[in-house]
């Protein structure tokens, strides 16, 4: 006998309509300008191709040192072209944007030549090795019809849009622990993270007290920070903790609530109770010690909003870049200009005696 086929009810029918339209507004979503990636390390390779990858992003050109490793990138990506000519991109008229993510010490010149170019450029951190390179940096942009956004991914990330808004009359506690760091400058490969979120949530610094220790070629640094708009604030930051153990954690006190975000994996606040007469409510009547949470990334549920490149912030940053190249577009939350503050208080910082 012959089976009858199953019908989908019109629940199912709802759903798989749904479905259908999120699969073919991301298959629609096409970007007609064309890229150059600068560098292939790790970091790209883990943290920004995946999402480069995801938006469909043309990546006409991948630059690297070495003519034999520009041959292999042929073979592994047949639809970009490796090269070692560095000016070559910059003299391609069809390139709009390009990706520099090379060692440190070579940023400031690339992003120096990219700009005089006339191409819009995202830079890994750090854009530069002090302020004056990045004060310079900030007139060429000026004087150039180009933009420039720094890979500070944490201001990208959905937790810190919510935190934004709670940016007045605050106090708040960041600690940022790490291992040895001896691969490069931990100011600014790992804290210039912290010191640029705590500008961008925070504003501007008017008064910086620092204390510092080293343990061998460890370093944990205290700041005790006022703010122009009155927040206040004390940062952790070392290298002198572990790998295994690296920790992130921002705690904000406002009026009515206490924040908490850890790692970029939670946001969740206490609600202040208020008072009575001057009299705290929790000592007059018992109350319930609730933490509430606004945001979490759920390992179970396997879509874009749970991926830890998108909580980290890295999706929404060269989404934005891509914006700004494709259409002119796009709120820039990590540009030139906004590392300024961070420059300052790495230059306090290292200008410190232990």
């Amino acid at each position: 006998m012959k089976k009858k086929p199953i019908q989908m009810n019109d629940m199912q029918k709802l759903i798989q309509r749904f479905k259908n339209y999120r699969k073919r507004k991301y298959l629609a979503r096409v970007n007609k300008k064309e890229y150059a990636f600068v560098g292939l390390g790790m970091h790209s390779i883990n943290n920004l191709l995946p999402v480069i990858n995801y938006l469909k992003i043309n990546l006409k050109y991948f630059v690297t040192k070495s003519l034999k490793n520009a041959r292999l990138i042929d073979k592994a990506y047949p639809y970009s072209i490796g090269t070692n000519d560095f000016d070559k991109v910059l003299n391609d008229k069809d390139i709009s944007g390009v990706f520099i993510s090379s060692h440190p010490l070579s940023h400031y010149s690339l992003v120096k030549k990219t700009l005089e170019a006339g191409k819009n450029v995202f830079v890994e951190k750090p854009p530069c090795t002090d302020i004056r390179e990045l004060k310079n940096l900030i007139e060429i942009e000026k004087a150039s019809k180009a933009k420039c956004v720094v890979g500070l991914q944490k201001q990208y990330a959905p937790y810190i849009k919510h935190l934004k808004k709670e940016g007045k009359g605050v106090s708040y506690n960041y600690r940022f622990v790490t291992g040895f760091y001896p691969e490069g400058d931990a100011y600014l490969d790992l804290f210039i993270h912290p010191l640029s979120l705590i500008a961008f949530l925070f504003g501007p610094v008017k008064q910086c007290n620092v204390l510092k220790t080293e343990t061998g070629n460890a370093e944990t640094v205290f700041l005790q920070l006022k703010h122009e708009n009155e927040n206040i604030g004390t940062v952790e930051l070392s290298t002198d903790y572990s790998w295994c153990d690296a920790a992130e954690k921002l705690i904000i006190n406002t009026p009515k609530k206490i924040y908490q975000i850890i790692d970029s994996e939670e946001l969740s606040y206490v609600p202040k109770q208020g008072h009575l007469l001057n009299i705290p409510r929790e000592k007059i009547w018992k109350s319930i010690n609730k933490n509430l949470v606004l945001q979490k990334r759920n390992n179970f549920n396997p879509v874009l909003q749970n991926n830890q490149l998108y909580t980290s912030g890295y999706f929404t940053e060269v989404a934005t870049f891509v914006n700004i190249c494709e259409s002119g577009l796009g709120i820039n939350n990590s540009s030139l200009f906004s590392c300024v503050e961070a420059y300052k208080l790495i230059e306090q910082i290292k200008n410190n005696c232990v």
